[in-house]
C-alpha cells in the first residue's frame, strides 16, 4: 500500500537481567548501568525511565550493522568531573561520549585492532574495569584479561599499553585464559593527583603515582588480597576491599593489610561488592546473595542490616519475585549527593536504598523502567489468544495489553525458572506445550520444580506438569534436569500427541497421553546412548516441528553429533512419533549445529522453511519445502535469515503473510512478504534503534502484519501497519515507512 507506515514500541514486561555495573559522577547528574546481555542504560530524571545508549542512532554509522554491537557492555563509567563524558567498552571496543551518550566515538589502539573481553563471562561482576580520574575527564584506564592495561590521556581518542600492571592468570583449568581485566581505583586528594591502585587478579595489587602511566606491586608489610573483586577508597586515603580468593573483607592503612572479617558481625563469606559514603563514611558490604553488612569508618565495628525489597511506583509488578531470601547482586554505588543512599546493580535491575547511620534495616525499591533485559526464547500467538512470549530466567509472559507490563509469569513465579519454547495445537487453540526448567543444573532442585514442563488448557493462564519424566539413557535416574530444556512441539489433531528433545544430545520422547508415560523416539541406525540434536541449554535451536495440519506429523532436522553423524538430515514421523523415517539426507543449508530454525506453515500440509540462523560466510539463504521436506528450493534473494514467523494473510491472498529478520538482497532489515516470498518490502531497519541480536520473530494470526521481535539481550518489541505520523525515533516508539 502507498504511503504505508509500521509502528514500532516495546513489549512491556520490564527489567529481569543482571545490571552487572552502575557509576554516577560527582554532581549526581549523569548516572548509567551496564548489562550483562545487550547495551548499557542512561537513567533519566526528567522521564523517571531509563534510556538505551547503545542504539542506531547514537553509535558510530560503521557500527550500525547487523549484529556488529549485540552483546553486553563489559564496562561503562561516567568521568566524575564531567556528566558529560561517559566511557565504554563493548563488543572489544572502546568508546567515548562527550555528550551524556547522545553520540558514541570509537577510540583508537595502538598496535591493535580491537580487544578480548567478555560481558556475560563469570569475572562480569568483578570492576571497576574502566575508571577515569575524578579531576582530569581526560585521564582513562582500562584493564583487559587478554590484551593487558590501557590508558588515554586524551579522552579515550587514542588508548597505549600501560607498562608494569600484568595480566591477570588463568583462574581456572578450563581452556583458554580464564581471568578477569585488571581493576582500577583513583584516590581522591583535594585538587591534585592522587594514588591510583589497580588488582591484577592472581598478582595482587599495584600502584601508580604518575597518572597510570607506570604501576608496580603495592608495598605491604603483611599478606594482603590476591584478588580484589570490587573496592573503594575512603576520605581518609584508608582502601577497602573485597576479595573472591580469600572471601574476606581488607583494609588497607599505612603501608599493612589488615583482614577485617575476624570483626565482630562479620565472617569469611562470598562478598560480592562494597560502597563507602562519601559524606557519613558508612561502609556498606553485600555478599553475592544480597545480605549485608555496615561498618564504621575506621572499618572496626559492623553490624548485619536486614533487607526487604519493594517494587517501585511504575515497575514491573511481577518483580515482586525479587523480596526473597537471596537477592543476587552486582554492585553497590553510594549517591555521591545524597547522605546514605546507595543504588544497587542485581539480578533483575538496577535498585535503590536509604540507609541511616545505625539503621538495622533496609527497604532496596526496584528502578527498573525503561530496561527490557530478558533473553527472549519464543514467542506465539495462537488464533483468537493472546500472545505469549517466553524468556529465559522468568519464564512465559501471557500478554493481553501489550503495552502494559506484565502482573505474573509462568508456568508458576520461581526465580529462576527458563523457558526454552512454547508450542500449540491447531486442535485447540487454547491448549500450550513448554520444556520450561531451572538452567541452575547445579543446585536448587529442593523444592521439586526443577523442571516445570507441561501443559496449559487455558492460553498459558494457569499451568500443570507433566505427571512423569522420562530417564533418556545416558543418565542418572535421580537426576532432576535428566530430560530438561531442549525442543518441544505438539501435534495438530491431538493435544496428548507431545515430542519432546531434551538438551545434552539427549534423546527425544514422545507422549501419546500427555506425559503420563514417553517412549523414547528411535531413529534406524542411530548409536545410544546420545541420539539428540540439541547440544546445549543456551542454544537458540528450534528444529522440531509439528505439521500444522496433517494429524501425528512431527518432523526432526538432525545435524548429527560426534556419536551420530550418521543421523544427518531430516526426519518425519505420521504416527505421532513411534515411527520416524529419514524423508531428506544431509544438510538442507549449512552451519546448521546452532541456531538453525525448522517452521511449519499454519494451515499449509507439508510446507517448511529452514534457515541455519547464523551469520558469517556461510550459505545462509532461506530453504523452502511444500512437500513435507522431500524437497527444498533455495530462496536467492534471501540471502540472510535468523527466524521467520507467520501471520494473518493478507487481504485476496490464500496464504499466511511471511514476516523475517534478515537481509534481503544484501540489505538488512525486517521484511514482510504477502505473495509466498515472490516480493517482500522492508517494514523495519533497526526497530527503537536496537542494534541487539533478533534471535526469535512470532506474528499475529488475527491482526494483520503484526510481528514479535524477541532479542538475545533485551527482550522483544512489536511492529505493526499503522498511520503513525512522525518518523522520530524514541525509547518507545517509531514509525517506519514501509519501502
Amino acid at each position: 500500500m502507498p504511503g504505508e507506515q509500521y509502528l514500532w514500541r516495546p513489549v512491556a514486561i520490564g527489567g529481569g537481567g543482571f545490571i552487572t555495573g552502575m557509576s554516577i559522577d560527582d554532581s549526581g547528574q549523569t548516572m548509567v548501568a551496564r548489562a550483562d546481555v545487550y547495551g548499557a542504560y542512561l537513567w533519566q530524571p526528567e522521564a523517571n525511565r531509563w534510556r538505551q545508549l547503545v542504539t542506531a542512532q547514537s553509535m558510530p554509522q560503521a557500527e550500525v550493522r547487523q549484529n556488529a554491537l549485540a552483546d553486553g557492555v563489559y564496562e561503562i563509567v561516567v568521568a566524575p568531573s564531567d556528566p558529560r563524558r561517559i566511557y565504554l567498552a563493548i563488543k572489544g571496543g572502546l568508546y567515548r561520549s562527550a555528550d551524556q551518550g547522545k553520540t558514541w566515538q570509537r577510540g583508537r589502539l595502538d598496535g591493535a585492532t580491537r580487544l578480548a573481553f567478555d560481558a556475560n563471562g563469570e569475572f562480569r561482576l568483578s570492576g571497576p574495569f574502566l575508571a577515569v580520574s575524578p579531576s582530569n575527564p581526560d585521564l582513562v584506564l582500562f584493564g583487559s584479561p587478554e590484551n593487558g592495561a590501557w590508558r588515554s590521556i586524551d579522552g579515550g581518542t587514542t588508548w597505549s599499553l600501560v607498562s608494569g600492571l600484568p595480566k591477570g592468570t588463568d583462574l581456572s583449568p578450563k581452556q583458554g585464559l580464564q581471568t578477569a581485566g585488571a581493576s582500577f581505583w583513583f584516590e581522591r586528594r583535594g585538587s591534585g593527583a592522587g594514588r591510583i591502585f589497580a588488582m591484577s587478579p592472581g598478582n595482587g595489587p599495584y600502584v601508580s603515582t604518575d597518572g597510570g602511566a607506570r604501576f608496580a606491586p603495592l608495598p605491604s608489610a603483611t599478606p594482603g588480597p590476591r584478588r580484589l573483586k570490587q573496592g573503594s577508597f575512603a576520605a581518609d586515603g584508608s582502601f577497602f576491599g573485597v576479595d573472591d580468593e580469600t572471601r574476606k573483607i581488607w583494609r588497607y592503612r599505612d603501608h599493612r593489610w589488615q583482614d577485617l572479617s575476624d570483626r565482630p558481625g562479620l565472617s569469611p563469606r562470598a562478598y560480592a561488592t562494597i560502597a563507602i559514603d562519601r559524606k557519613s563514611g558508612l561502609v556498606l558490604v553485600t555478599d553475592q546473595g544480597g545480605r549485608s553488612f555496615a561498618g564504621t569508618p575506621d572499618g572496626e565495628s559492623w553490624y548485619r542490616v536486614g533487607r526487604d525489597v519493594e517494587v517501585g511506583k511504575g515497575d514491573p509488578p511481577w518483580l515482586h519475585v525479587a523480596d526473597s531470601g537471596y537477592v543476587a547482586t552486582g554492585a553497590i554505588v553510594a549517591d555521591p549527593q545524597v547522605t546514605g543512599r546507595f543504588w544497587i546493580a542485581s539480578g533483575v535491575g538496577p535498585m535503590v536504598t536509604n540507609l541511616g547511620k545505625g539503621q538495622r534495616s533496609m527497604t532496596w525499591v526496584t528502578q527498573v523502567r525503561g530496561i527490557e533485559e530478558l533473553v527472549a526464547n519464543d514467542a506465539i500467538q495462537p488464533p483468537g489468544g493472546s500472545p505469549l512470549f517466553a524468556a529465559w530466567d522468568f519464564g512465559i509472559h501471557v500478554k493481553d495489553d501489550l503495552n502494559a507490563f506484565s502482573t505474573t509469569y509462568g508456568p508458576r513465579e520461581r526465580v529462576l525458572i527458563a523457558a526454552q519454547q512454547i508450542d500449540w495445537s491447531p486442535a485447540d487453540p487454547r491448549f500450550i506445550v513448554t520444556n520450561a526448567s531451572d538452567t541452575r543444573t547445579s543446585c536448587c532442585s529442593e523444592d521439586g520444580d526443577a523442571v516445570l514442563a507441561g501443559y496449559s488448557s487455558d492460553g498459558g493462564r494457569t499451568w500443570t506438569k507433566f505427571p512423569s519424566l522420562p530417564q533418556p539413557p545416558g543418565t542418572r535416574g535421580n537426576d532432576p534436569w535428566r530430560m530438561s530444556m531442549g525442543m518441544i512441539a505438539v501435534s495438530s489433531n491431538s493435544v496428548d500427541n507431545i515430542v519432546w528433545m531434551p538438551t545434552y544430545f539427549r534423546s527425544a520422547y514422545y507422549t501419546l497421553d500427555r506425559g503420563r508415560s514417553w517412549n523414547r523416539v528411535i531413529l534406524p541406525g542411530e548409536k545410544l546412548p546420545f541420539t539428540g540434536t540439541h547440544g546445549q541449554w543456551f542454544m537458540q535451536r528450534k528444529v522440531l516441528a509439528a505439521d500444522r495440519v496433517r494429524p501425528g506429523t512431527f518432523y526432526l532436522f538432525h545435524s548429527g553429533n560426534s556419536r551420530n553423524p550418521g543421523l544427518r538430515g531430516l526426519w518425519r514421523t505420521t504416527d505421532g512419533g513411534v515411527h520416524w523415517q529419514r524423508v531428506f539426507r544431509g544438510d538442507i543449508a549449512p552451519a546448521n549445529s546452532a541456531a538453525a530454525k525448522l517452521r511449519a506453515v499454519p494451515g499449509k500440509a507439508g510446507h517448511l522453511f529452514f534457515t541455519s540462523g547464523v551469520d558469517g560466510a556461510q550459505d545462509t539463504r532461506l530453504r523452502r519445502s511444500i512437500d513435507g521436506g522431500q524437497h527444498w528450493t533455495v530462496l536467492d534473494a534471501v540471502d540472510h535469515v535468523d527466524d521467520i514467523a507467520f501471520g494473518k494473510a493478507a487481504a485476496g491472498s490464500r496464504y499466511p503473510t511471511l514476516l523475517l529478520a534478515g537481509r534481503i538482497g544484501g540489505e538488512y532489515g525486517i521484511w514482510r512478504s504477502t505473495d509466498e516470498a515472490r516480493s517482500w518490502q522492508r517494514i523495519g531497519a533497526f526497530p527503537l534503534g536496537s542494534l541487539d541480536q533478533i534471535s526469535v520473530i512470532g506474528a499475529d494470526p488475527d491482526v494483520f502484519g503484526r510481528v514479535y521481535l524477541g532479542f538475545k539481550g533485551s527482550g522483544w518489541i512489536y511492529g505493526e501497519p499503522a498511520p503513525c505520523g512522525a518518523a522520530a525515533v524514541t525509547p518507545t516508539r517509531e514509525c517506519y515507512r514501509v519501502r
